[in-house]
């Protein structure tokens, strides 16, 4: 039966497209390109030919001829995006030649029927099947992820089927037995290796090799996709907090101006912000008592205040930083409205008032009796007066202006 060996990912994904763009220019001549693509592969086949061989020093003295081999025929290769299952069939192939493995595989399907498949079928069939490696290992090294390799493997066996003209064969034999787990350090070349095998790859092709040197080329690490990206992230999002530092710091400007109303002892005092932050929130108070704030347009709001007082207005902007000033407000009507004098009539009484500041406000003039019957007037206008009912006992009147300032009178009888 197959042995499952579960093995964590101990590659980073490669960007597949810059990869592609490798494999483009190693066909048309490029050594620095082909320098690039030794770089960003030749970990996972030396992973790949150690867990065959089970022995790392035998998977580096068959990586010259790997890579050569590579060299040689990467102008035959159709479709750069079959790369890396293309590699690991030179891979195979120079291990079943030295070794002999897999000439006789006595699983459910021959290999020469597997070899027939379409090239990552056939060599993700080969890993699985007859190499036993597990999923997870396969998709490590083909540089995909694991689901992928199980719908490939899943629609081999429905081609073998098929073409085998029966029912299901057992796949789970392989010949040579399961591989050896390779160790993490199986992935890693070091620079002597890594120079020494492409300085040999480049010699057996008549090359005079890449004018940059590896230790450059293996600094790039564009190839790595995730960590490359996460690499960028982190930059991006660090030049992004450095060029909003300032921001942080902004405070807001702005101008308080009275505007004319048109209505005396009623000011309205508009709030205008300069700033390119938004504006979080605009506050303002007379001896602790907050007074309504209106937002009027775009970093434009107006105050109402409705008694005088030294005016606290604070403007704060969405990143906590906030300015206050300081207004004296004098032009509210603080005064109430005076009685100018009344009028007895036989059936009630006419007051009149007046109020220099805002106005007397008619409509909300009323009178309570001592009993506590709450009495309105008859009329109440500028010109004719307060009229009320003549009372049949005492009463207190209320007459307000228009902010609430009110004269209060005690109406008795004789």
């Amino acid at each position: 039966m197959k042995s499952k060996v579960k093995v964590r990912r101990i590659f980073d994904r490669l960007d597949q497209s810059y990869l592609n763009g490798l494999v483009v220019k190693a066909k048309q001549g490029s050594s620095n390109a082909f320098a690039e693509l030794f770089a960003s592969v030749a970990g996972r086949q030396l992973y790949y030919l150690t867990m065959l061989y089970g022995s790392r020093d035998k998977a580096v003295k068959t990586l010259p001829e790997v890579f050569a081999a590579v060299y040689r025929m990467l102008p035959s290769l159709s479709k750069t995006d079959l790369f890396m299952p293309w590699i690991c069939r030179i891979s195979a192939l120079e291990y079943m030649k030295e070794t002999g493995a897999g000439a006789d595989a006595d699983g459910g399907y021959d290999l020469s029927r597997i070899l027939n498949l379409p090239l990552a079928e056939s060599q993700i069939m080969l890993m699985s099947c007859v190499q036993g490696l597990s999923d997870n290992e396969i998709a490590d090294i083909m540089n995909v992820g694991r689901r992928t390799i199980q719908r490939f493997i899943k629609a081999s066996r429905r081609h073998l089927t098929r073409n085998s003209g029966g029912g299901e064969q057992d796949l789970s034999l392989r010949s040579g037995g399961s591989h050896k787990a390779a160790s993490l350090e199986a992935t890693e070349l070091t620079t002597l290796e890594t120079s020494e095998i492409l300085d040999s790859v480049f010699h057996a092709c008549g090359d005079e090799g890449n004018s940059v040197p590896m230790e450059t080329i293996s600094s790039y690490a564009v190839y790595r996709k995730e960590r490359f990206t996460l690499q960028r992230v982190i930059v991006a999002m660090a030049l992004l907090v450095f060029m909003m530092l300032p921001l942080l710091f902004v405070l807001p400007s702005y101008t308080v101006t009275i505007e004319d109303t048109g209505t005396r002892g009623l000011p309205v005092y508009t709030v205008k912000v300069d700033s390119i932050l938004p504006v979080g929130k605009v506050i303002a108070k007379i001896s602790d008592h907050e007074l309504p704030v209106y937002e009027a347009g775009a970093r434009e709001f107006t105050v109402e205040p409705t008694r005088n007082g030294n005016m606290d207005i604070s403007v704060e902007l969405v990143n906590r930083q906030s300015v206050m000033t300081e207004h004296d407000v004098t032009a509210v009507d603080a005064e109430g409205p005076k009685l100018l004098g009344n009028k007895t009539m036989d059936d009630g009484f006419i007051l009149k008032v007046e109020d220099s500041g805002i106005g007397v406000d008619y409509r909300e003039i009323y009178a309570v009796s001592a009993s506590g019957k709450v009495y309105y007037p008859v009329s109440a206008s500028e010109e004719d007066g307060v009229v009320f009912e003549y009372p049949t006992e005492a009463w207190d009147v209320y007459i307000p202006d228009h902010i609430g300032n009110t004269l209060h009178l005690s109406v008795k009888l004789n």
